[in-house]
């Protein structure tokens, strides 16, 4: 049985759908470059997350001693140095957020440190999302606010509970264009921890946690933050529940600031919308389904309820056509998964859809003029 389900449209949106009477738009699509090719960053940054949660890296890295000098150059680099993170409407690129943790968590030699940022995040900061978590009067309900109204705070893929005979899961998912999700995942576990705990009484734990991110060097500060039972490189994140903590009371419930925090959310999810067009929605089925199969329009299309050829018609209107696509989409992981973990390149083969390793060697000579094993040298 699910509830509080929320996750992106299944279904195209009319205009998107396969209609050959279709007039291509007069505006030229800003995503795509002067050299013809799709820009991965435009989509990405389309995914976006509460300004505020910038507050709890800025507090993270202040007491671990980073100056403010480094701070303010990093967040220049990501283009976020004009934002407020006192802001309580403001939004940023969940994608430069994201890859600036990364940044801090390299220069504090931090590979954790999406669980260290959660621990400086306050509920009560994530306006009327937070206090309708904050104020629910036991778990289920937290779990169904949790899943009916996390878009107001960060643009998930989807979030939903599952509640089984004996267990509880709780799922969710970034876009696979945010390049660094490993510090999203880390920082949403270690946050829900944190807070069913101090709902829900300090012996609360998780029975199992799932990540949807490469195993870490060093597992003990994730044992220590989530819990012993840890999966990595999960498809999906989840947190796994006993179906009895459903019915545990919030400490800190009140059926009048409830009330209030929920007509408000209500209210306010009208004005959020999670980016869904075909473009986005083309690549990260690509992303998705790389391994399984590699690219395919036929399969891409139809998971996307339209024709190859409608398909290829509007990526030629955006500058890019399925193969460059696709092209890009495998670049973009390989600079992520040579440069930023340590599996093997058989394995990286594997996810990038190749049929072997030399595919792989071939590939990575023609995008970055480096064997892949040159480029992860390069890295370190």
């Amino acid at each position: 049985m699910k509830h509080g389900l929320w996750m992106a449209k299944d279904a195209l949106p009319p205009a998107d759908r396969d209609n050959d009477a279709h007039t291509p738009s007069s505006t030229a699509d800003p995503r795509v470059q002067t050299d013809g090719k799709y820009d991965w960053e435009a989509d990405a940054d389309r995914f976006l997350i509460h300004a505020r949660a910038l507050a709890g890296l800025l507090a993270h890295a202040e007491k671990q001693g980073l100056s403010s000098a480094v701070m303010t150059e990093e967040l220049a680099k990501l283009r976020l140095n004009d934002v407020r993170s006192d802001s309580f409407d403001g939004f940023i690129s969940m994608n430069r957020f994201a890859k600036l943790m990364r940044r801090i968590g390299k220069i504090l030699n931090d590979e954790a440190i999406g669980l260290h940022v959660a621990d400086h995040i306050d509920l009560g900061s994530m306006g009327a999302f937070g206090m309708a978590v904050v104020s629910a009067p036991n778990l289920d309900q937290a779990l169904q606010v949790l899943c009916r109204y996390m878009r107001l705070y960060a643009d998930v893929s989807f979030a939903a509970t599952v509640i089984g005979e004996q267990e509880v899961e709780f799922d969710w998912a970034y876009s696979p264009l945010i390049a660094a999700r490993d510090v999203l995942c880390d920082r949403a576990a270690r946050l829900f921890k944190v807070r069913m705990r101090v709902l829900f009484g300090e012996a609360w734990e998780p029975r199992r946690v799932y990540l949807q991110r490469p195993k870490p060097k060093d597992l003990r500060p994730y044992r220590q933050a989530l819990c012993s039972n840890l999966t990595f490189d999960a498809p999906i994140n989840r947190i796994v529940l006993r179906r009895t903590d459903l019915d545990l009371p919030n400490v800190h419930a009140d059926a009048n600031t409830h009330e209030i925090a929920i007509a408000l959310a209500e209210r306010m999810m009208a004005e959020r919308r999670i980016p869904d067009d075909l473009s986005i929605r083309a690549r990260e089925d690509i992303l998705h389904h790389l391994a399984d199969e590699g690219p395919n329009m036929n399969e891409t299309a139809r998971r996307l309820g339209t024709s190859p050829r409608s398909l290829q018609r509007r990526l030629e209107e955006l500058g890019t056509t399925y193969q460059r696509l696709s092209d890009d989409v495998r670049k973009a992981l390989a600079d992520e998964l040579l440069k930023q973990t340590t599996l093997p390149m058989g394995e990286i083969a594997f996810r990038l859809g190749f049929a072997n390793q030399a595919n792989l060697t071939r590939a990575s000579k023609r995008w970055f003029g480096l064997s892949p094993r040159q480029v992860r040298a390069q890295e370190t």
